[in-house]
């Protein structure tokens, strides 16, 4: 041990024959002995600072950023004024010479004062073959509408993420034939466009519709759709407002996930050939009729079943009150269930009891399968700890049950909770349970079920 040191020093210095060769090689810089091209690649994968901060490592990468395929992220808004960081943007599009391959805009206005500015980025050359195109505009702007330029990009794109603006009003329909991510929140797009958009995008594998407005009915093929996401944008319809009605994807046999954000009203959704699907949620009241092959929930009530969704293993419930009558006419649908999340979406009311059920009545998950249950908010009611003891009874299988948004979560409160909840005869000996302030209106919406390998 005592000579190892002087050893590695002497090898690392050249000498002490063919042990020193592969010691001196440890202290080589072999990355930038990589060819432009791979460095560049590597660089393109940066935030913007750090990509250009890459010049700085030595004389060798001084060169790569300018030319490497550029990833330009607006994260400015917090450091320069509004036209400083135009300016900024403008500079950085002036001087790279490489191309572009990730445009990112999140606090820029897209004023119609500012719409030739917009114009003239997205007509530059080196954004020919822009891969990635997210405008995230800030709410307050207001929709403006994009210059058709922003959606020129038709042999390249891949991701599309654009917020708060509409699409242009041409007499075109732009085609994506590359593109695997579409993402539009509070978008204004007109029914023939959006639908010629999607339709001519047949690789698309995450598609999010978000609050957008315009169009009332879609009809779509997307055999390679891995993730769906719809919602709508306030809890009452306002009147005069072209919302989505009616949503219909005729062939899904790629489809996993299925998120409906839990709202008081939405559109109808039918969907063919959904046999792969894992994930599924919100069911709500406010979704008229939910279609998934031959099983069929209107206003969340499963009026047809069926018997090859095995693949489920995540649900999402929303109503308004505890119902267990209404929670076990959906838990029978899914007999393979592994994770379930209930939402009360009007906790606030005094109910009643927990809804009558046939104690007897078999429930394949809960004997088999089921290990997570997540209810929130959790406060405690008469209501909310008969629904609650329904599952630590029933559960043999319960792993984990977790209590969120609890109005209380002191000690005192809690072991006067396990005691009310009967915990102690639970059905599950090695079951867990847990009461935190913690959990969001959009906990599933956001937990994993958008997660960027599967979507955006």
């Amino acid at each position: 041990m005592d000579g190892s040191v002087p050893r590695k020093r002497q090898a690392i210095h050249g000498g002490g024959g063919g042990g020193g060769e592969a010691s001196a090689a440890e202290g080589l810089d072999l990355i930038s002995r990589l060819p432009d091209c791979i460095l560049g690649t590597i660089v393109s994968l940066l935030g913007t600072e750090d990509g250009a901060r890459t010049a700085a490592l030595s004389r060798r990468w001084r060169p790569v950023w300018r030319s490497a395929p550029l990833n330009l992220d607006d994260g400015l808004r917090f450091f320069y004024s509004y036209d400083e960081r135009i300016q900024v943007v403008s500079e950085i599009l002036a001087a790279h010479r490489g191309p572009t391959r990730r445009l990112a805009f999140r606090s820029l206005r897209p004023n119609s004062s500012d719409a030739s500015m917009y114009d003239a980025w997205f007509r530059l050359p080196q954004l020919d073959a822009l891969q990635e195109l997210v405008l995230h505009f800030p709410l307050v702007s207001g929709n403006h509408e994009l210059p058709a330029s922003a959606l020129r990009f038709t042999s390249s794109l891949r991701v599309l993420d654009i917020s708060y603006c509409n699409l242009p009003a041409a007499g075109w329909v732009p085609a994506f034939p590359c593109l695997t991510h579409l993402s539009l929140h509070q978008v204004g797009a007109s029914e023939e466009l959006l639908q010629g958009m999607i339709s001519n995008s047949p690789r698309i594998e995450a598609l999010m519709l978000d609050s957008n407005s315009g169009h009332r009915r879609l009809r779509l093929c997307l055999p390679r759709l891995r993730c769906l996401a719809v919602s709508v944008g306030w809890v009452q319809r306002r009147e005069g407002e072209i919302e989505l009605d009616d949503l219909v994807v005729e062939d899904a046999p790629s489809l996993e996930r299925l998120l409906l954000h839990h709202v008081t009203y939405g559109p109808s959704v039918r969907i063919a050939g959904a046999t792969k699907l894992n994930m599924l949620g919100y069911l709500g009241t406010g979704f008229p009729t939910i279609e998934i092959g031959k099983l069929i929930f209107k206003a969340m009530v499963p009026v047809k079943l069926a018997d090859h969704f095995l693949n489920v293993r995540i649900l999402a419930l929303d109503m308004p009150e505890p119902n267990l009558k209404l929670a076990i006419d959906c838990l029978k649908c899914f007999p393979c269930l592994e994770k379930l999340h209930i939402e009360f979406s009007q906790p606030w009311m005094d109910w009643e009891g927990a809804g009558l059920y046939d104690p007897l009545t078999p429930i394949e998950c809960l004997n088999r399968s089921l290990k997570t249950i997540e209810l929130q908010p959790y406060e405690g009611r008469i209501s909310h700890i008969e629904f609650a003891k329904f599952f630590i009874k029933r559960a043999k299988t319960l792993e984990r049950m977790k209590f969120g948004r609890c109005t209380w979560c002191a000690t005192k409160w809690i072991q006067d909770q396990h005691r009310k909840l009967d915990i102690e005869n639970r059905a599950s000996i090695g079951a867990q349970f847990s009461f935190e302030h913690q959990g969001g209106f959009l906990t599933f919406w956001f937990d994993g079920a958008l997660s960027e390998d599967v979507c955006f």
